[in-house]
């Protein structure tokens, strides 16, 4: 828990245009997932959870932390999304049937199979 008030106290101090994407991993460490192909962006995630034995965790918090650099290593965006951020997604219960007229190698070899019957 020390750790993560200390990490959040950095994160807080990060400019943008004066913070570069070394100090960020020299206070970070190395990022969750690093996306290079479209911007580089560095993404934490940040989680804390309580262990149980004979149930299921439980989730105490949970943020993701941005960051956007320039091409010389310059801090260009910070975002912080917090549990309130996140969205529950949820699911019918109903099958999407789809239409198509195709026969494919599933249907012929059904029909292979099928056929002496």
């Amino acid at each position: 828990m020390d750790d993560f008030l200390y990490s959040s106290d950095q994160i807080a101090s990060f400019e943008v245009g004066k913070t570069t994407n070394n100090e960020i991993f020299s206070a970070m460490g190395s990022p969750s997932i690093e996306i290079a192909d479209i911007n580089n962006v560095w993404i934490y995630l940040i989680s804390i959870k309580e262990k149980k034995v004979f149930d299921d965790d439980t989730l105490l918090f949970q943020n993701v932390v941005r960051f956007e650099f320039n091409k010389q290593g310059s801090l260009l965006n910070k975002a912080i999304l917090t549990q309130d951020d996140f969205k529950n997604i949820s699911f019918a219960s109903e099958i999407t049937k789809v239409d198509r007229n195709a026969y494919s190698i599933t249907d012929q070899l059904y029909d292979a199979f099928t056929r002496g019957q």
